[in-house]
């Protein structure tokens, strides 16, 4: 038995999902684009989308930097000729000779030289440097919380690791050289310039380019609210574009190694040595000439490992002639503003919500991953050919969570328009009962049932309104459908659920009572019969009485379903013979 208001539910969200396809897309679309969006601004995923960005990286091919940026590597030969960390600054005094009286354009140490070691060692690396004109020194902000970051924010730091001072006053510049790494541990990029306590601090590689441009700090303009640095030059500036952080993204373009010139430290000096005896040199040191050359420590146990986009272990000297290439060559990794990403997100999210809500799901499978596709080649392709890293790994959520709303979505519409269209198939349109088609495969289904096992009964209540036609003509038709709605309601009321109670045609009905016998089947019948008897039935404030003729048969090896129906409709038909509003039973032929 169905219940009215059951159907009427169903009927009326099939006719509001089916009239409002439209607004259930936009709806969906704005769904999935407001939870991509709320998901990119709390940065659940921030590692998957720095994930995308080093598989960019990798897509790229791997190009040599510069030849003006050579490193001096302190390694592992070096060490072993040389001795223990820390090395007398003798040799660094010699070594600033060497690179100096070949005229290198630049020399960077990336060696903290916070104390002192001696009158003459250190006196010796200050007369060296002091000559040279050309050397720089790295310090460091001593943060508590080992994030560069925390000065942004304008907390205090214990204090800075300057040089001591008889190296300090005798440098070209100096620069910092804090590097945090991102939360899962790589190193993708560094600030430039930090404003503290009303001075400007500058990385030691951004100061080392900006002298090589001949640039002085009023040159060097800081747009923090712009995301970016210009460096004023009288034939074009050049723009740094920084990132939301107003850090910037290191433009990583080889492994170590392979980006850059390397000679080793201990060579260097062992080939000025022997340049000065006139003997053959394992290093032309002509070769240094015009290069800006850094000195880092790349020994094992020494070495201040970093992982990058592009290698598990990078040494972070590295990091200085990244910063130097990127600005002298104006090659630099541009990253769009969140707002943008925050467009794209949006736009991706509406658009392919809308294009796959009209499709069935597994064409909306093959669609979705061809967006996944198409947006990924074109994230890797602005970034491999234009230095451009977009928003990535949040649009493909977007289409992935597109694809699986919407897929359930379609699949639960056509599951109601299934429903509506067997309801159509099944249902009288006026009562809600079952029609006759519907119920006619019912019966001849449980006639099988009761036809293979003997002991299962079955009986059937044929019913026809009294005086329907003079009931139509007095009171007109809308008060007869009135009347037919709520005796079916009466009769699915009496009978159990497992009953099928069906419109016959016009004011008759039928119903298939399974397992039930003559005498229970009587009982229902009489009290359907009394129901409709004493009912008053109202249409438009007027009242209105009828009755049912009724007649009952229970099921004696009948061949066909036809022929059970056909007892029935002659038990009926002696209850209109014999005065109509009663209940008839098919005993023996009529």
């Amino acid at each position: 038995m169905r219940l009215p208001f059951i159907e009427k539910l169903k009927k009326t969200l099939y006719k509001t999902v089916t009239r409002y396809k439209w607004l259930a897309k936009w709806i969906f679309a704005i769904i999935i684009a407001g939870t991509a969006l709320l998901f990119y601004e709390s940065d659940i995923f921030k590692r998957l989308e720095f994930l995308t960005l080093d598989y960019r990286f990798l897509l790229r091919q791997p190009k040599p930097m510069a030849h003006d940026i050579v490193f001096i590597d302190m390694a592992e030969d070096s060490v072993k000729a040389i001795g223990r960390w820390p090395w007398p600054r003798s040799w660094h005094a010699t070594i600033t000779k060497a690179l100096s009286d070949h005229r290198a354009k630049a020399i960077a140490f990336d060696v903290i030289f916070t104390e002192h070691q001696g009158g003459i060692d250190d006196a010796a690396f200050a007369e060296a440097m002091k000559e040279a004109g050309t050397v720089y020194l790295p310090f460091m902000f001593n943060l508590k919380s080992q994030d560069i970051k925390e000065i942004y924010k304008g907390k205090d730091i214990a204090s800075i690791s300057w040089p001591i001072e008889p190296l300090k006053e005798n440098t070209r510049g100096t620069g910092f050289i804090n590097a945090a790494v991102d939360e899962d541990g790589i190193l993708r990029r560094i600030p430039l310039a930090v404003n503290y306590k009303n001075t400007q601090f500058y990385q030691l590689g951004f100061k080392i380019a900006c002298d090589s441009l001949g640039l002085r700090d009023k040159d060097i303009i800081f747009y923090p609210d712009k995301h970016s640095i210009i460096l004023k030059k009288p034939d074009g500036d050049i723009k740094i574009p920084l990132d939301e952080n107003n850090e910037l993204i290191l433009n990583w373009r080889n492994k170590w190694g392979k980006a850059f010139k390397h000679f080793s430290y201990i060579e260097v000096i062992k080939s000025y040595a022997l340049l000065g005896e006139g003997k053959k040199t394992p290093i032309n040191l002509d070769n240094l000439k015009d290069k800006i050359c850094i000195i880092g420590l790349t020994a094992s146990g020494l070495i201040d490992i970093k992982s990058t986009p592009i290698d598990n272990s990078y040494p972070a000297v590295g990091v200085h002639a990244t910063v130097i290439e990127s600005i002298l060559n104006n090659n630099f990794i541009h990253t769009t503003t969140r707002f943008v990403n925050m467009i794209i997100i949006f736009l991706v999210s509406i658009g392919v919500t809308l294009w796959l809500s009209g499709l069935r799901p597994l064409n909306g499978l093959y669609l979705a991953i061809t967006c996944l596709v198409v947006y990924a080649l074109f994230s890797a392709a602005i970034f491999v050919f234009y230095n451009i890293a977009t928003v990535t790994f949040y649009p493909l959520f977007a289409i992935v969570i597109s694809y699986g709303l919407t897929a359930t979505y379609t699949q639960a519409l056509q599951a109601i328009e299934r429903a509506q269209l067997f309801t159509e198939a099944t249902l009288d349109g006026l009562t809600h009962l079952y029609n006759v088609k519907h119920f006619n495969l019912l019966l001849e289904a449980e006639f099988k049932n009761v036809s293979l096992y003997r002991n299962r009964r079955l009986s059937i209540i044929m019913a026809d309104l009294d005086n329907f036609k003079n009931l139509n003509d007095t009171y007109g038709h809308q008060a007869g459908d009135t009347i037919l709605r709520e005796i079916a309601n009466i009769m699915k009321s009496k009978c159990r659920q497992l009953d099928v109670v069906a419109r016959y045609g016009g004011e008759e009905f039928i119903i298939m009572l399974v397992g039930a016998g003559k005498g229970w089947t009587l009982g229902i019948a009489e009290k359907i019969r009394t129901a409709v008897e004493t009912q008053q039935f109202t249409f438009k404030g007027e009242s209105y009485s009828t009755s049912l003729s009724i007649g009952v048969v229970e099921y004696s090896n009948e061949k066909t379903k036809e022929e059970l129906i056909e007892k029935a409709d002659k038990a009926l038909y002696k209850s209109k013979r014999d005065g109509k509003n009663r209940v008839s039973v098919y005993d023996s032929p009529v």
